[in-house]
């Protein structure tokens, strides 16, 4: 993916909001943008072929 650990560590680890798809830390409880509870860990692998 990434040439370097750190940068694939600020581009990967994050949090996304499921209701507006803001992107938000790893330790938010809430998103920053809609202030939804609903977040998820970002995906680490593509999504298609």
């Amino acid at each position: 993916m990434a040439k370097f650990a750190e940068a694939e560590a600020r581009t990967l680890v994050k949090k996304i909001c499921m209701n507006c798809y803001a992107r938000n830390p790893v330790r938010a409880t809430r998103c920053r943008k809609c202030r939804s509870q609903e977040l998820r860990v970002k995906a680490k692998e593509g999504r298609g072929v």
